[in-house]
């Protein structure tokens, strides 16, 4: 009899910002009454991708290193993010906001950039369009305004997904501080 097959594990490596535990648990329990607990993501691997790679069959350490560097280069002032829309498309159940996020733009571009000079890729069919998902389903499309889910974003992450598992490591954390001015601190 043949041995059983495990299936490849992949690794994924995106920036992200991560709400609150409270605001998590808050939209968790939101998403649970509007759609039931059956397949909702944890509270914990709750996020908001801000760029991605494509998926690896091993962890490529330059690729890695590249990220981390491009991390420490990014300067951002902290902002609230509101997420007030409840969206469903043909695969998945998302909170969105129902305005464009200046700040939240502005950080993204800003991590693309790093990760670009870093010569780290973006995956190629990937775009940004900032969204914190909720469940995985089959279903027909809708969008609806919801009681809004606030938080002070005040850092972003690197998350190294382990995809196949259902497993999120944060491998890198940076606080948001504003950029220097062009001439510099003088103290």
């Amino acid at each position: 009899m043949p041995a059983l097959m495990q299936p490849a594990i992949l690794h994924r490596f995106f920036f992200a910002l991560m709400p609150d535990q409270i605001t998590a648990r808050r939209t968790y329990a939101f998403a649970e009454r509007e759609l039931g607990a059956k397949g909702l993501l944890e509270p914990d691997r709750h996020h908001v991708t801000l760029w991605l790679t494509e998926d690896f069959p091993f962890v490529p350490g330059a690729l890695v290193d590249g990220l981390l560097r491009a991390g420490e280069a990014v300067r951002a002032t902290p902002f609230d993010l509101v997420l007030d829309r409840l969206s469903g498309g043909t695969g998945t159940v998302a909170l969105r906001p129902s305005r464009v996020v200046r700040p939240l733009r502005d950080l993204q571009s800003r991590i693309a950039r790093a990760a670009e000079e870093q010569s780290t890729p973006v995956r190629p069919d990937w775009s940004f369009s900032p969204h914190e998902t909720l469940t995985y389903r089959k279903g027909t499309p809708f969008s609806r305004a919801v009681p809004c889910f606030q938080w002070k974003v005040t850092e972003f992450v690197l998350v190294h997904s382990h995809v196949g598992l259902h497993r999120h490591d944060v491998i890198g954390r940076w606080a948001l501080r504003p950029p220097e001015a062009a001439q510099g601190r003088l103290l």
